[in-house]
């Protein structure tokens, strides 16, 4: 092939020569059409926004929403919107609701406040979770991802937890004995 199909497209704007790079042409083909639509909006929230006791969210429509709670590492924003992105399509794909697993996990919560589970417990791993095989995968790929990213796990699940529940603190009187 010879170098001239190599070259990138001209533009003449008032007798110079402008080269543009074939992804602005494209970005300009779709702002005439008016095809941008897109398939997920991702917002950082602070933590005590999201709709329960989660880091990451996700919210189905058109856009198909997700938001995870702030944190001052962006890897790790972006790994959380990654794991959210990948089980919301899985679930759709599986035909798991937005429902099922809100009640799910909001139950899961219930359950931890009396104990029923432990503080560092992922609700998504528990073997009852209608989703859980959508989010073992989803946890594999944030993993695989992590590790490209330079992001060691231990560090990064301490900063997800430090973001969930408190362990309760149990304050323990000692007895008063009976005078008689």
């Amino acid at each position: 092939m010879s170098s001239q199909g190599l070259r990138r497209p001209s533009i003449r704007s008032g007798g110079l020569v402008r080269r543009e790079s074939p992804a602005t042409l494209h970005d300009r083909s779709l702002r005439k059409t008016g095809n941008i639509r897109p398939i997920f909006t991702i917002s950082q929230v602070p933590h005590r926004k999201q709709r329960y006791e989660t880091v990451g969210d996700w919210i189905p429509g058109k856009p198909a929403q997700i938001r995870v709670s702030r944190m001052r590492d962006q890897r790790y924003v972006f790994l959380v919107a990654l794991h959210e992105m990948i089980e919301y399509e899985l679930c759709k794909m599986h035909g798991i609701s937005d429902k099922e697993v809100v009640a799910f996990d909001v139950n899961f919560e219930a359950e931890r406040k009396m104990n029923l589970h432990p503080i560092d417990a992922e609700p998504g791993d528990h073997p009852k979770a209608p989703y859980r095989n959508e989010h073992a995968f989803a946890t594999t790929i944030e993993m695989m991802v992590a590790q490209k990213l330079g992001v060691r796990w231990s560090d990064y699940e301490k900063t997800v937890l430090s973001l969930g529940p408190k362990p309760k603190k149990v304050l323990v009187r000692p007895r008063l004995r009976s005078r008689r």
